[in-house]
């Protein structure tokens, strides 16, 4: 902004001398504003209240009466580093110390996984508690309490992952939830919904399972049969043979069909167990 052109006046503002008397005629106080003593604690110590709040630190103790279990504990065996790269990828965001163990429980519960649920179950809680925000962590906890018959706690778990990371996969585990939990029409509407050729084979399977049982819920027994009849029956595989074979035994033993059902047993007898076996031989 260009200077005004007018002469500056040498008449002082104010013709009112200055005055040297202090603002307030009371003396100040050498006082600090508290009565309080200054602590001769740095601040940096203290522990902050505004902006963000701050995070108690708790006893072990009173950490596990918060999550209200134990953690279970893991074969001394495993070190985490058994875990596939690309799980292991997805849980690189988390502590190097949390990734660590939820990286054992993660091994732990695959592990356990067909031949104990129940405990993968419990690792299945350990790595949600601990990591519940990612989708991987919370599908592997959903199907171990699919396994291990917890379908409601399973069925939180399944939806959560299913909107962190949006797979098909995890279709066929929510609807064998619905089944369990008597929404049988729910359950079929799921797998009437999902294209068989979008999912993996093992998701095919699942998805089998779980309309079958939603048949035998709604007293269609014969059509459990059918829904199980599939090519995979005659396959191998360490995640969902076995589990097929016995679904499909227990149709057949469902739907009165017990002949077909010696038959079948007597070429896969690994199905059953040793008392399951004397009484189908007696």
């Amino acid at each position: 902004k260009p200077r005004s052109d007018k002469p500056r006046s040498d008449k002082p503002r104010s013709d009112k001398p200055r005055s040297d008397k202090p603002r307030s005629d009371k003396p100040r106080s050498d006082r600090p504003k508290s009565d309080r003593p200054r602590s001769d604690r740095p601040r940096s110590d203290r522990p902050r209240t505004e902006g963000r709040p701050f995070k108690k630190l708790v006893p072990e103790d009173e950490e596990r009466r918060q999550r209200g279990f134990e953690t279970p504990s893991v074969p001394a065996d495993i070190t985490g580093e058994e875990l596939e790269k690309k799980i292991a990828y997805q849980i690189a965001s988390l502590t190097p110390s949390n990734a660590k163990s939820v990286a054992r429980h993660l091994v732990a519960l695959e592990r356990f996984l067909e031949d104990d649920p129940e405990r993968a179950y419990l690792h299945g809680r350990e790595i949600s508690f601990r990591a519940g925000r990612l989708g991987i962590v919370r599908e592997r906890a959903g199907v171990a309490a699919v396994r291990a018959g917890h379908f409601k706690e399973a069925l939180k778990d399944l939806r959560a992952a299913s909107r962190i990371t949006g797979s098909i996969e995890l279709e066929p585990f929510i609807a064998q939830c619905e089944a369990a939990l008597g929404n049988a029409r729910k359950a079929l509407e799921i797998a009437g919904s999902v294209e068989e050729s979008k999912l993996s084979k093992a998701g095919r399977v699942e998805m089998r399972i779980a309309a079958s049982s939603a048949r035998e819920s709604l007293g269609q027994f014969d059509a459990a049969v059918l829904t199980l009849k599939c090519k995979e029956l005659n396959e191998s595989d360490p995640s969902w043979s076995k589990r097929l074979r016995r679904t499909y035994y227990n149709a057949l033993l469902k739907a009165g069909r017990d002949q077909e059902a010696k038959d079948f047993v007597s070429r896969y007898p690994q199905i059953i167990d040793e008392e399951e076996k004397r009484e189908t031989s007696s």
